[in-house]
């Protein structure tokens, strides 16, 4: 994505607009009535991009949290930045207190500008002055002296950003792993219900690791918002296998998804500061060296993904990242279909079993084990919504006797669980990226 530069003229002349949209809502509104205006605090010329807008539609939702009794609402995405007023039934005072602690409820609040106008359309001061970016003295005493210069405060600003991308998408990834895991029922995999065909693994293990790795997906994302190459991605992988292993005592709950949600939120982190498709850029990352993965998986068959390569020619998680995440996205696409049915995620595991080579089918079962589990979701999908929960608890059952897992459709919902929220993050910024 180009940046888009505004000029002082542009900035005048949005800020004139800005006044005369307030008094017209004002006119509007009894003595009772409140304006809130909502925009970011962003140095330089370049004040509206995908990360803004992300920090943005976090500040909006966290407005509509409090819960303030709301008369109308504009939004103006321009340029010049993105905008909000908002017309409340509610005390100015009150409302003022309340915004005042929102922007100071985590660092990269410092850029929210909530300011709150009366009926009389006059704004209500802070009750305690804002902090500097740079030395975290008095805000307004370091801007009229220009003590720091603008490059400092750019750089001290997109550091904010970048580190609330970073947790936000690592949040999202940690949340897409929980809700997988708690996706019940699962057959022949760890849910609510039992530990599926493992014997090593159950609810709180899964849990443990998903939390150690919060640090790493926060990583991926920070190395793809400045596009530093697949090399510090995968030493970052690396390192999250040991603490994933640590965690886990030895056992292996999550190592494809450091390999794939690290592609994924490089992917992300890349769509934030550049434009483009996050999982295009996953894919083209992936595909750099996916054939040294493939090499090395026939060579030294040192996991059971390696061996179900080697034996069944599936290329598992490696093929998947390479090919564009083609399950990952279709699990996605079927968790909307789902949307309206109280299970999506479990439906959605069904639907993707039913089209996946799952390797970690082939490696317990070979070519009869994935054969039988196919066939199975594909007849479950084929049922009516409201019978296909007992046909999966039927599944499960039998596929704990035969001692099957699905681990690859497992990956896939949960890859399909963080692409799931980042289309809900991201449906603004397709707009800021054209």
């Amino acid at each position: 994505m180009q940046p888009s530069f505004v000029t002082l003229a542009e900035m005048l002349d949005a800020r004139e607009r800005r006044a005369q949209a307030q008094n017209a809502l004002l006119k509007q509104a009894d003595e009772t009535a409140c304006l809130v205006s909502f925009s970011l605090n962003i140095a330089g010329d370049v004040k509206r991009t995908a990360k803004t807008r992300l920090l943005f539609d976090r500040g909006l939702a966290l407005f509509d949290a409090l819960g303030f009794p709301e008369l109308t609402r504009r939004v103006a995405d321009a340029n010049t930045g993105t905008e909000a007023l908002i017309l409340l039934h509610a005390g100015a005072a009150d409302v003022k207190h309340a915004l005042e602690r929102l922007e100071d409820a985590f660092p990269a609040a410092r850029l929210f500008d909530f300011d709150v106008l009366n009926a009389q359309g006059e704004k209500l001061s802070r009750t305690v002055a804002r902090k500097c970016l740079i030395c975290g003295g008095p805000a307004a005493d370091c801007a009229r002296s220009r003590a720091h210069g603008l490059d400092a405060v750019k750089a001290a600003t997109e550091a904010l950003l970048n580190d609330f991308c970073a947790d936000t998408l690592a949040f999202a990834a940690h949340f897409a792993l929980e809700r997988e895991l708690f996706t019940t029922p699962k057959p022949g995999l760890v849910d609510r219900n039992n530990n599926g065909a493992h014997t090593d693994m159950d609810v709180p293990l899964f849990l443990k690791s998903a939390a150690a790795l919060v640090p790493y997906f926060k990583t991926a994302v920070l190395l793809g918002l400045k596009d530093c190459g697949m090399a510090p991605l995968k030493a970052a992988g690396l390192e999250a296998e040991r603490t994933m292993f640590a965690a886990t005592h030895g056992v292996n709950t999550h190592k494809g998804m450091i390999y794939s949600m690290g592609l994924l939120l490089y992917g992300m982190g890349q769509a934030l500061s550049f434009g483009g498709d996050a999982v295009g850029h996953a894919a083209k990352l992936a595909t750099a060296d996916a054939d040294e993965r493939l090499s090395h998986a026939l060579s030294e068959r040192d996991t059971n993904g390696a061996k179900a390569f080697a034996e069944h020619g599936a290329r598992g998680a490696v093929g998947e990242a390479a090919d564009g995440f083609f399950h990952a996205q279709y699990c996605a696409d079927r968790l909307a279909a789902h949307a309206d049915f109280d299970n999506p995620g479990a439906l959605a595991l069904i639907d993707v079993m039913a089209v996946l080579n799952d390797t970690n089918l082939l490696h317990r079962g070979g070519e009869e084990g994935l054969k039988f589990a196919q066939e199975r979701a594909k007849a479950i999908a084929f049922l009516p919504e409201d019978e296909r929960i007992a046909a999966i608890e039927a599944l499960d059952r039998d596929m704990i006797e035969r001692n099957l897992s699905p681990g690859g459709a497992a990956d896939m919902l949960a890859l399909g669980c963080l692409l799931d929220a980042w289309r809900t993050l991201s449906k603004d910024l397709r707009e800021v990226a054209s």
